[in-house]
């Protein structure tokens, strides 16, 4: 790891791209109790759920690198982030000064880590891959039970980026390190779900940006798999038109904050705290940060025919006008599979299949430079 490979020379200005991160590429989740207007969620019990203080509403600005690590994923970019490491933390530490730095190893390793890294001290952790490394860290940052002493920062490095479009100046290395160093960190909330793992086990975890059923699990799955080094977003539709094909729409059941929402063929429900995810899809265009609220939407099962205009129209926010897709608003949401398989996608990671349940945690987590529009 002493030298680039095939020549390449690493900058400290590198722009990471607009693609995505398969599930291969990453080594590797406001309390409910309320509805739209503070009333109290009716509908079936739920399996106890990780509890976690919010982290009111005033920002934060200071940073102490001597309380800060980065943690990167090497295989990020393709492995970019491993081949040239020493480049790449000689950079960081110019940037952010005498911070700690360490590389995961495998899956999980992100959650690991950084609960370690709080627990000896820590109090910002700086996240240096795509969004499966994102998400994985937040999910031990929440783990941890101290999730509202820490802030996150964001340096993206993997082939998507969808979370890091609501970081005005995180596109480059250079830019994205002067936004941690200099920018408020903003409580936001963080989601959380639970589903069926691939052992058939209950399992749950945090999520920071989308979480998803239907088809895009299987998405994923097919990302995964490609050995193909184009673009995120190029990779992301191949792996869309084939799952078109072999996808089998899964009936499902739904409940948000207690009301029947009714039965519906499903190609994707996705459950959004952000906006965008699939490599520049914005599934959710109202979708803020720290309103409280997921954004459902529900896209019926169709047509090829139908549905192409549907994904053609994602990259634009405007799919919502089509009458085969269904907005909903809600804190709290419930979902049974009636009929096949409903594939689950959290943060562009595959890690099982429905039933699930999703939950909202108001404020739960500080971001480093989260643009205003998002909030």
């Amino acid at each position: 790891m002493g030298s680039t490979a095939r020549g390449r020379e690493p900058s400290c200005v590198l722009t990471w791209g607009v693609g995505r991160a398969g599930p291969a590429r990453e080594h590797a989740r406001r309390d409910p109790s309320s509805g739209d207007h503070g009333a109290r969620i009716e509908g079936r019990a739920s399996k106890p759920y990780p509890k976690s203080a919010k982290c009111g509403t005033r920002p934060s600005a200071v940073f102490d690198p001597t309380k800060t690590i980065v943690i990167a994923n090497p295989m990020a970019r393709h492995g970019f982030i491993g081949e040239n490491w020493p480049k790449l933390s000689a950079c960081v530490r110019e940037a952010l000064g005498p911070v700690e730095m360490q590389l995961t190893a495998s899956r999980g390793d992100g959650l690991r880590i950084g609960k370690e890294a709080i627990a000896n001290g820590a109090r910002t952790i700086v996240s240096f891959g795509g969004d499966g490394t994102h998400s994985e860290i937040v999910d031990g940052i929440m783990q941890s039970g101290l999730n509202h002493e820490v802030s996150l920062g964001i340096l993206h490095a993997g082939t998507g980026g969808d979370f890091r479009r609501m970081i005005p100046g995180a596109e480059e290395l250079e830019s994205a390190c002067a936004v941690i160093r200099s920018k408020p960190a903003v409580p936001i909330d963080i989601g959380w779900v639970r589903y069926v793992d691939d052992d058939g086990q209950s399992a749950g975890r945090f999520f920071l940006n989308i979480a998803s059923m239907g088809m895009g699990g299987l998405v994923d799955r097919f990302v995964a798999a490609s050995k193909s080094k184009s673009s995120g977003k190029a990779k992301y539709f191949k792996a869309v038109l084939r799952a078109q094909m072999r996808y089998k729409p899964a009936r499902i059941h739904m409940r948000i904050d207690g009301k029947d929402e009714g039965q519906h063929d499903i190609s994707s429900l996705c459950v959004c705290n952000g906006r965008w995810a699939g490599g520049s899809m914005m599934f959710a265009p109202e979708a803020r940060l720290a309103d409280g609220m997921f954004d459902v939407i529900l896209i019926r099962a169709t047509s090829t025919l139908r549905g192409l205009p549907v994904m053609a129209a994602l990259y634009k926010g405007t799919h919502i006008r089509s009458p085969i897709v269904g907005t909903y608003r809600g804190r709290h949401v419930e979902v049974e599979v009636a009929a096949n398989t409903a594939w689950m996608d959290v943060d562009g990671e595959a890690p099982g299949v429905g039933p699930a349940e999703f939950r909202i945690h108001d404020r739960a987590l500080r971001v480093i430079g989260i643009g205003d529009e998002f909030l």
